[in-house]
C-alpha cells in the first residue's frame, strides 16, 4: 500500500482576526433581519459573494492559487453592507464590495498593504454616486420585498435631522436598542458595545482607538452643539447614539491596517478622526461622515506612527544614556 501524503496549506495569518471581527459583525446582521425580515440576509448574501468572485478574479489574473482562508474581503464587505439602509439595490452593494475590494484592497497589493480602508472606500464611492437613495431609509419591522423595496415609505435618518439644526424625535430605549430608521446594522449601540467588548478581549482591537475618538466626539459636541434648542448633554446622547458613530469607532477607526501601531500614534489618530468626524458632521455635504473622515485621517496615519515611534526611541536612548552615567 502506497503512503499518501497530504499536503495541508497552512491557515492566512489574518484568518482568525478576519473570524473574530465576522463573529462580531453577525449580532448586528441578526437584529437587521429581526427588524427589517429577510431582505438584509439576502443583501449579506451578495455582498459576500461579490467579494469572494472579486478575489478570486484578482487570484486568478495574478497567476497565484486563491487562498480561501485569506478573509478580510468579507470582512469589509460585511461591514460596507451594514453601512446601507435595508432598502439599498442589489447593484449597488455589488457596486460597492467591487470597488472596496478591487481599488481599496488589491489594488495596493492586497492583505495588510492598503493605506485606506477598503470598506469607507466603498462606502465612500456609493455615497457620491448614489446620495439621494442612500440617506432615506425605512422604518423598522417595516415589510421589505426581497427583489424590490420601491414601494416601501422612507424617511430620513435622525443625522439628518441634527445636520438641519432639529433635535430628533427618539426615545432614550430606542436609541439604545437601535429601533429608530437608519443605516440597518449601525443603530444598535448596546450590540455594539458588546461586540467591542468581545473584540477587545480577544485583542482584536484597542482601547485607545474608540475612546480618543469617542471623547474628541462628546468633547467637540459639548464646545460646539450643532442645535441650541436641547440641552448639551441630550446633544451629546443624539450624537454618539445616533448614526454609525459607535459603529464606525469600532469597525472603521480600529482597523488594524489603517490604524497606527504606536500607542500614542494611535491616540493621536482616534482624536484626528474623532475631530474630522465631527467636522464633516457640520460642514460635511453627507450625513455619514465617519467613513469620510477615516479615510482623510488614513492619509496621516503612517505619519503619526513615524513621528511617534521616533520619539518613543529617541526617550529610550536618552533614558539609556542616563542610566549609563
Amino acid at each position: 500500500m502506497n503512503n499518501v501524503t497530504e499536503t495541508i496549506r497552512p491557515r492566512h495569518e489574518g484568518y482568525a482576526t478576519g473570524c473574530d471581527v465576522l463573529f462580531a459583525l453577525f449580532p448586528l446582521a441578526f437584529m437587521a433581519v429581526y427588524l427589517y425580515g429577510p431582505r438584509p440576509a439576502l443583501m449579506l448574501g451578495v455582498a459576500l459573494l461579490t467579494a469572494f468572485i472579486c478575489d478570486f478574479l484578482v487570484a486568478l489574473l495574478r497567476h497565484y492559487p486563491h487562498d480561501n482562508t485569506e478573509n478580510s474581503s468579507f470582512v469589509y464587505a460585511a461591514i460596507f453592507t451594514l453601512m446601507l439602509p435595508a432598502t439599498a439595490p442589489y447593484y449597488m452593494i455589488v457596486v460597492g464590495v467591487a470597488i472596496a475590494v478591487l481599488i481599496g484592497k488589491h489594488i495596493f497589493g492586497g492583505w495588510g498593504s492598503y493605506p485606506f480602508n477598503p470598506a469607507a472606500v466603498g462606502y465612500a464611492v456609493v455615497t457620491i454616486s448614489w446620495p439621494e437613495m442612500l440617506f432615506k431609509y425605512p422604518q423598522p419591522f417595516s415589510t421589505l420585498s426581497l427583489f424590490g423595496a420601491s414601494d416601501v415609505p422612507l424617511i430620513e435618518a435622525s443625522a439628518h435631522t441634527l445636520k438641519n439644526g432639529g433635535v430628533p424625535n427618539i426615545p432614550t430605549l430606542d436609541l439604545i436598542l437601535g429601533s429608530y430608521a437608519g443605516p440597518m446594522g449601525t443603530t444598535f449601540c448596546i450590540v455594539i458595545a458588546a461586540s467591542a467588548i468581545y473584540l477587545l478581549v480577544r485583542r482584536r482591537i484597542t482601547l485607545e482607538l474608540p475612546v480618543s475618538f469617542l471623547a474628541t466626539c462628546v468633547v467637540i459636541s459639548l464646545l460646539m452643539p450643532r442645535i441650541t434648542m436641547a440641552a448639551r448633554l441630550d446633544v451629546v446622547k443624539y450624537e454618539l447614539l445616533s448614526g454609525a458613530l459607535l459603529f464606525g469607532s469600532i469597525f472603521l477607526v480600529c482597523n488594524a491596517t489603517t490604524a497606527p501601531k504606536n500607542k500614542l500614534a494611535r491616540v493621536l489618530y482616534g482624536i484626528l478622526c474623532g475631530f474630522l468626524t465631527m467636522m464633516f458632521r457640520c460642514y460635511g455635504a453627507y450625513e455619514l461622515g465617519v467613513c469620510f473622515a477615516v479615510l482623510l485621517a488614513n492619509a496621516f496615519s503612517g505619519y503619526l506612527d513615524r513621528i511617534c515611534s521616533a520619539r518613543t526611541l529617541h526617550k529610550k536612548l536618552n533614558g539609556g544614556k542616563q542610566n549609563e552615567s
